[in-house]
């Protein structure tokens, strides 16, 4: 208790009293909820998993002990990220205490991340110790950080598929640093097992649905996603490039449904790309859930198809459909996709700052690799690389963005540190 300083006792009072005032709170069951606890054939298998056996084992009290081992599981990975960041970085106290409560965040309104019984109380955790171990593994040399680098990316992306490429980010900053080296069968290896991270998962993923689903299949709904905004720019004319005959069938029906309603992009012309986003988001629920992905499904069900069959095949569809709709209306897609990005970043100028840190740290780390550069390249293609993934695959909403919060403040506090050695230097 002697070696513990004022300052950390305001940083442990902060998760303290952070885990009282959260405990109490009631546990959140959104309309996701129920997919999860049913284990659903289209959610990921890591949260489904996780909660069904915590509700087997504790029943009436499933809610307190789902929200509680959230808490503290999210609590004990904030603090190792903020103490990592701080040692790396050597932040001082007030920059450590921004940081903490920015890492804190997530846990209150409007996520409330941990009392939410969805993904997220899970897949936030699970992220920060993949942020930690990786930056144990590129910059203090510690091998075995490799090894919990594959269970928290693993894990990871079994609960939230939108990080499947993060090892790659990690492999390539492997790659730029032991570059006069890689050659090395240590090397080598090391190398392979970060690339062959998301492959394991993959496997993983599709041997669970075999076990539990009887279809060696991924965990389907990511094309079904990702063809919202395909649908929403497409035009009907666009069923003469489709060839096989139900998946036209399928297009039709549904750009019909949603051109009556009014939610396809050609329903009203609009002064930017911006008030076409807006409109997109307002009605993606509408396109994807409603209309594409449960027309479809009853589509296959009137074939005789068992539920999961039907699942499995409108997202077969989705997957066929897509890129020819992205094709034929590439400009307009491509378009009302970085619309969705800045709307994700609150704001353009956030969304530059952020891509010219990942083009100035990208360019230094290919002269030399030093670590300040790397960790800002790190942070940036962390941050960049889920955004573009989040408006490729759904919309660009705070629930999938919260993740990289506190590495915008890492940037900042990196750029400021450069600046002033920079400053020091000349003088």
């Amino acid at each position: 208790m002697k070696n513990i300083k004022l300052k950390d006792i305001v940083i442990y009072g902060m998760y303290f009293f952070s885990f009282i005032f959260l405990i109490f709170q009631d546990a959140i069951y959104t309309p996701d909820t129920a997919s999860y606890l049913n284990a659903a054939i289209y959610r990921y298998p890591g949260y489904a998993i996780f909660t069904n056996f915590l509700k087997f084992i504790f029943q009436d009290y499933f809610d307190l002990v789902t929200v509680g081992i959230q808490l503290l599981f999210g609590f004990i990975a904030v603090h190792f990220v903020a103490k990592k960041f701080t040692e790396v970085l050597q932040l001082n106290y007030l920059s450590k205490f921004i940081l903490v409560a920015i890492l804190l965040f997530p846990f209150f309104g409007p996520l409330y991340v941990a009392n939410n019984i969805c993904s997220e109380g899970l897949s936030y955790p699970l992220y920060l110790f993949f942020i930690v171990f990786s930056i144990d593994f590129l910059f203090k040399n510690n091998n075995i950080a490799l090894i919990y680098i594959c269970i928290s990316s693993i894990l990871l992306i079994l609960t939230r598929g939108q990080f499947i490429l993060v090892p790659f980010i990690i492999a390539f900053l492997f790659i730029l640093k032991n570059r006069k080296e890689i050659s090395k069968r240590n090397n080598l290896m090391k190398l392979l097992i970060l690339v062959l991270i998301p492959i394991t998962t993959i496997l993983l993923d599709k041997s669970y649905h075999k076990l539990k689903d009887n279809a060696f299949a991924s965990t389907p709904f990511t094309y079904v996603n990702t063809a919202s905004l395909a649908f929403y720019v497409s035009k009907i004319s666009d069923s003469s490039y489709i060839k096989n005959e139900e998946h036209k069938t399928i297009f039709i029906e549904s750009h019909n449904f949603i051109s009556s309603n009014k939610w396809i992009m050609s329903s009203k012309k609009r002064v930017s790309y911006q008030d076409y986003y807006k409109h997109f988001h307002k009605y993606l629920v509408y396109i994807c859930n409603f209309t594409l992905h449960d027309k479809g499904t009853e589509y296959f069900l009137n074939k005789n198809m068992s539920i999961v069959e039907s699942r499995l095949a409108i997202e077969e569809a989705a997957k066929s459909i897509t890129p020819i709709l992205i094709k034929n209306n590439f400009n307009k897609w491509v378009n009302v996709y970085f619309a969705s990005i800045i709307h994700g970043f609150k704001s353009i100028y956030i969304l530059l700052f952020v891509l010219g840190v990942f083009l100035f740290s990208l360019i230094k780390v290919l002269i030399s690799y030093k670590k300040n550069y790397a960790i800002l390249f790190m942070v940036s293609s962390l941050t960049l690389s889920n955004s573009m993934i989040v408006a490729t695959a759904s919309y660009s909403i705070m629930r999938f963005y919260f993740y990289n919060y506190a590495l915008l403040f890492i940037m900042i506090i990196i750029i400021y540190k450069i600046f002033i050695e920079k400053r020091q230097k000349n003088i």
